[in-house]
């Protein structure tokens, strides 16, 4: 692969975006934390996810097609580039406050939320169709990648001083936009293939938002173990991001660990997710299995508490990968018997509320753990978490219909139509591979298709 090429230009651009997302994302959580205090820090990360949330159900959507997708993307870095530059600025003259980094946070969220959208079709515009298979898988590899390779490259990178560093992500981002720069459209101008623009949240396989015949909130809630797996939906998303994003940064200042450890910390979410992703054949034993879901917020929950009395980083590190693999098992194997249950013309009603609770769930579990950090300390804040997962193992063992749940083999492949296209994990937790929602019609994720996004909550983007 040429750097001269698209395939190559496009490459290099997407994976200093990446590291440049991962970099601000860790400096920035640190330096609230040590301006303002455990709460604040949580109050900082949980506002700057509303605009993701934006991204899921659509409402950027509309900004970004006003957009040519060859300005947006290295326009988009530029306005982060300078985002950082003035959040080092600020820095070093000593002046940076809590509202200052809580408008830096939203900002950042907000310009990803409308670059991404118009970004995901690129590959349609600058590449022929057997280029943009390549660069889609690229794109995932670069993803997992960056996810377990960012955060500890972010954490050596602030050893230099935080300002320092944001001075350097601000030259990863003025990188990422002069590559973005250099790609041209196709002499042929094609258009974008049905699925390459994103649409309104979901993934691989999802069933799209509910229809006319759909039937209403409450007859898909009565069907046979769709309450039960919402519920313990609910439960895994107040206790998994918080635990990522905010206990993590907690333990890592608590335990005098530095911005290095937490940086550690961050790879080894991403690297959880990635060994998910994967092990497709462990995914399948799990998808659609009641039982299977119950084992995994067993397991989470156990990582979790043990994190929690971690006694040093190598041993909270382990500790964190298992718990972000077991986190990503549970959410796929909750999606599994979801799309067991109900019947195809309830699917659109119960996956848009799964979708909805996920992404009101994730800012209440940082918030959550915020408040009980400030008044306890990292370690039961994190024991917190562990007993929301604790609580949908119980839920789901509770409910015969989930807790007996099966599904038969789904192919492994691409799914039969355009899936719609969601955020790339941070988090959000959720998702063991974000880089797969974003796909445009075609591709065949390389990972496991069930697998959720994050969310997200489960990438690496929020922490």
């Amino acid at each position: 692969m040429r750097v001269s090429s698209p395939v190559g230009r496009w490459s290099a651009a997407t994976l200093a975006s990446l590291l440049g997302a991962q970099i601000f994302h860790v400096v920035l959580a640190w330096s609230v934390l040590r301006v303002s205090g455990p709460m604040s820090a949580a109050v900082v990360l949980a506002l700057g996810t509303l605009p993701r949330i934006a991204m899921m159900t659509g409402m950027t959507a509309g900004l970004a097609a006003r957009f040519a997708p060859l300005r947006l993307a290295p326009g988009g870095e530029l306005v982060r580039a300078v985002l950082a530059l003035g959040a080092a600025a600020v820095l070093a003259a000593g002046t940076l406050d809590f509202t200052a980094l809580l408008v830096a946070s939203v900002a950042f969220g907000l310009v990803e939320a409308v670059t991404e959208p118009g970004t995901g079709g690129l590959p349609a515009l600058v590449a022929g169709p057997a280029d943009q298979q390549r660069m889609q898988t690229l794109r995932t590899t670069l993803f997992r990648a960056t996810v377990v390779l960012g955060g500890p490259l972010a954490g050596l990178s602030a050893l230099l001083g935080l300002s320092t560093a944001l001075i350097v992500n601000a030259a990863v981002f003025v990188v990422s936009a002069a590559v973005f720069a250099l790609l041209r459209p196709l002499p042929a101008g094609p258009s974008a293939p049905t699925g390459a623009m994103p649409g309104p949240g979901g993934m691989p396989g999802m069933a799209g938002p509910p229809g006319p015949d759909s039937p209403k909130l409450g007859e898909a809630l009565a069907l046979p173990g769709v309450r039960a797996a919402l519920i313990c939906t609910v439960l895994i998303e107040l206790g998994c991001p918080g635990a990522f994003n905010v206990g993590t940064l907690l333990l890592a200042d608590h335990r005098d660990w530095g911005v290095t450890g937490f940086g550690v910390l961050v790879g080894a979410v991403g690297l959880g997710t990635v060994v998910a992703a994967l092990a497709p054949s462990f995914a399948r034993r799990l998808r659609g299995s009641g039982m299977g879901l119950i084992l995994a917020c067993l397991l989470t929950a156990a990582a979790m508490a043990g994190v929690s009395r971690a006694p040093n980083l190598p041993v909270a590190a382990v500790l964190t990968a298992v718990m972000a693999l077991t986190a990503a098992a549970a959410s796929a194997a909750t999606l599994g018997v979801l799309f067991s249950g109900p019947r195809p013309e309830a699917m659109g009603m119960v996956m848009g509320t799964v979708m909805a609770a996920g992404a009101l769930a994730a800012p209440l579990s940082y918030l959550a753990v915020g408040a009980v950090a400030r008044g306890w300390g990292p370690a039961p804040a994190l024991l917190g978490c562990a007993g929301a997962l604790t609580a949908a193992a119980l839920v789901g063992l509770a409910d015969r219909s989930l807790r007996t749940a099966t599904a038969p083999e789904m192919p492994v492949g691409p799914p039969a139509g355009p899936p719609p296209a969601g955020p790339e994990n941070p988090d959000g937790a959720a998702p063991a591979d974000p880089a797969a929602a974003t796909a445009p019609t075609g591709e065949a994720p390389a990972a496991d298709p069930s697998l959720p996004d994050d969310t997200g909550h489960l990438s690496a983007k929020g922490a």
